[in-house]
């Protein structure tokens, strides 16, 4: 009503005008009717969302070692080449030519052998041919004894009757007394014979013995030195000397690996470190072998985080059947977060505010309702809605940049799930079919 009364006021004093004036009246500009905003919609639905975690590896071995020489000498064995493998642990790699080493444990197994056998003698006793000639011995003395003890007697008689001079008599008593000393001497050692070696002789002598097998070992670990074991099974990876050659202390020789020990290393982002556990599962890729993918599983995660490129390392060990050579380049794909019933929807539907705030814009009574979102995971072209998007709500895909809220909107070519056009010939508008999004 009242737009009416004020376009006859206009037009009444607009004739009032020309018939002043005598000027023809001037044209009416008509107003343009701005047209509906023209999108394409689809349905938000409810999927399953496995998160897809890309990263890219090398093959390692875990298990190499670098045989070093501890000794200087030159190199009298060393018949490998790179590739060559070893079947078995304690197997001789390398022997370094040190003649001193060889005549010292020479030398020192002499020395033990000596008193191993003194000792042996002593521990098994005295023999009984000694016994028996320390017993005659003792008797020839006494024998000995009751002679000189005859003869003292005689000899002061006759002194005393004045047949022999007195000094006879001193000449007596003196070879008694030897007689009497030597037999004491003689039944000591019989007792002694008898009773065998004592405990203090047995360890004295054993600590002979020991004394000269702690030098043998010593001389022998200097051999040892010369000579480089396998420490495990494997393969050859790098031989840094040739037989001849001068071995200098702490100078690599030679390089081995266990094939067996062969993984995958990688690193995760800092932001999924927590999520990572072991045994799960992992897609590998090799471009060794173009076109085909292989299963794996996390073997191991390291505790920490690398200082460079804030990554946490995991390990994973393939479980198809395939030959790994050190070095190559792996692309994984780690299955990580699972969400069973993910409300989600393309990712051409996500706008970022210039304050980044993530929105969408909802259908609502033929308009444009813009709403904030919280997204969660992302798969492909889809994108989890966490909050701010129930299942069924039409979102816009097409033509949502330049939306403003509330503004009136024309529906076009309806959209399918994943962002794409739908055949004009298409049934219905998407509804989530809570399909498994692989």
């Amino acid at each position: 009503m009242k737009t009416g009364s004020y376009a006859l006021a206009v037009a009444t004093l607009g004739a009032t005008l020309v018939g002043v004036t005598g000027c023809k009246p001037a044209k009416k500009k008509q107003a343009k009717v701005k047209k509906p905003s023209r999108v394409e919609v689809t349905v938000a639905r409810k999927v399953r969302l496995v998160e897809s975690l890309e990263t890219t590896g090398d093959v390692v071995a875990v298990n190499t070692v670098t045989l070093q020489a501890t000794v200087e000498g030159p190199i009298a064995y060393c018949p490998w080449r790179e590739g060559d493998r070893i079947e078995k642990a304690g197997q001789k790699l390398i022997e370094i030519n040190r003649p001193l080493y060889r005549g010292e444990l020479s030398a020192t197994e002499a020395v033990l052998a000596v008193a191993s056998a003194k000792l042996a003698d002593l521990k098994a006793g005295t023999r009984p041919e000694e016994i028996a000639q320390a017993r005659e011995s003792v008797r020839n003395l006494e024998g000995c004894t009751e002679f000189a003890k005859a003869d003292l007697g005689r000899t002061q008689s006759l002194v005393e009757s004045g047949s022999l001079p007195a000094e006879m008599v001193e000449k007596a008593r003196v070879s008694h007394i030897k007689c009497q000393t030597q037999l004491q001497a003689a039944k000591e050692k019989l007792a002694m014979l008898i009773a065998g070696p004592t405990k203090t002789e047995i360890a004295i002598q054993q600590a002979a013995v020991d004394e000269a097998d702690a030098k043998r070992a010593l001389a022998q670990a200097k051999i040892d030195e010369c000579l480089l074991k396998a420490p495990f099974a494997g393969v050859i990876t790098q031989v840094l000397v040739r037989p001849g050659d001068l071995a200098i202390p702490r100078a690599p020789l030679l390089k081995m690996m266990d094939p067996s020990s062969l993984i995958v290393q990688a690193g995760l982002p800092e932001n999924c470190a927590a999520n990572i556990h072991k045994g799960t599962e992992v897609s590998v890729q090799l471009d060794a072998y173009p076109r085909k993918t292989f299963k794996g599983k996390i073997e191991r995660v390291h505790p920490r985080l690398e200082w460079n490129t804030r990554t946490r390392i995991i390990e994973v060990r393939i479980i198809d059947p395939v030959e790994l050579i050190p070095r190559l380049f792996a692309r994984l794909s780690v299955r990580g977060r699972v969400v069973e019933d993910a409300v989600v929807v393309p990712d051409a539907a996500i706008v970022t505010t210039p304050r980044g705030n993530k929105v969408v814009f909802v259908i609502q009574d033929g308009k444009a309702v813009k709403r904030v979102v919280t997204i969660g995971l992302e798969q492909g072209t889809l994108v989890q809605i966490v909050e701010g998007v129930q299942i069924g709500d039409q979102v816009v895909v097409v033509g949502n940049l330049n939306l403003k809220n509330g503004v009136k909107i024309r529906l076009g070519k309806p959209v399918d799930g994943s962002g794409k056009n739908k055949s004009p010939n298409a049934p219905g508008k998407g509804k989530a079919t809570g399909d498994e999004v692989k």
